[in-house]
């Protein structure tokens, strides 16, 4: 069971504290018992991005790779990782030297923006090598992708690659509001 939800409250006693979430009339709750135990998580709601957005990232993409590629073939897929790898969104993971490679491997598996760069031996820790972790766009939230973009939209400039009015680019990255609120209902 998963639901958004706005009016959460916290009833605090001698005995600790109480969460009372409202709830939608739903028959899976009914089957909740009090024997039982439940994994529950609570956190603030992000603002995913636009598709449109996303969308537009390809097209910049694109029109980068086929201006780059004037001087030798860039896919669009490389210039895509070069801006995420540029905006600088990634997590830095510790790993033993025979752990590290399964792990960039399994990194790796779940799209064209999740990659790794290894970043060699630990200064601090003995046996621990460090691996920065990038992830692609699609779990980006509104500042990453906004970042994203302006990342690219950064190169077309400095490729002289004409591009839409900077309120058309700004209307995608705030546009997701409305969408989402469309989807919903």
């Amino acid at each position: 069971m998963k639901w958004s939800v706005k009016g959460i409250e916290l009833l605090r006693s001698p005995l600790g504290v109480m969460v009372v979430i409202p709830a939608p009339h739903d028959n899976d709750l009914s089957k909740i018992t009090a024997d039982k135990e439940y994994t529950v998580e609570i956190k603030k709601k992000s603002k995913q991005r636009s598709l449109n957005a996303n969308s537009y990232c390809w097209v910049l993409c694109q029109k980068i790779a086929k201006e780059l590629s004037k001087n030798g073939y860039t896919s669009k897929e490389d210039v895509y990782k070069k801006a995420i790898r540029d905006c600088g969104i990634f997590i830095t993971a510790g790993f033993t030297l025979q752990d590290k490679d399964d792990a960039i491997a399994s990194w790796s598996k779940q799209g064209i923006g999740w990659f790794a760069d290894d970043m060699g031996a630990s200064a601090k820790v003995q046996g621990v090598y460090v691996v920065h972790l990038y992830k692609g766009s699609s779990v980006y939230n509104v500042e990453e992708m906004q970042r994203l973009i302006e990342c690219l939209v950064d190169e077309c400039n400095q490729l002289d690659i004409p591009l839409e009015p900077s309120e058309y680019i700004k209307s995608l990255i705030d546009g997701w509001g409305n969408e989402q609120s469309e989807t919903r209902g």
